[in-house]
């Protein structure tokens, strides 16, 4: 399993990146993921990682970066 998916949203012109290990999913406008971007949790997400949660975000924003720049900037 691979632990980032990024999929087209129901919302046009904008993705849906989902961490799978870690029961995250952000929501961002195509080429605006600085200034839009929305983390949500998922409804299993262990409440014992919460303080990783910044972590987890840049991890995914890195991993965005370098896969799919040209939806990201």
């Amino acid at each position: 399993m691979e632990r980032y998916i990024l999929q087209p949203s129901e919302k046009p012109n904008h993705w849906v990146c989902t961490d799978q290990e870690n029961l995250i999913v952000c929501a961002f406008e195509n080429k605006k993921f600085n200034d839009t971007q929305k983390m949500t949790m998922l409804e299993n997400f262990n409440p014992a990682n919460f303080m990783n949660l910044a972590k987890y975000a840049g991890e995914m924003g890195d991993w965005l970066r370098k896969n799919h720049y040209e939806k990201v900037f």
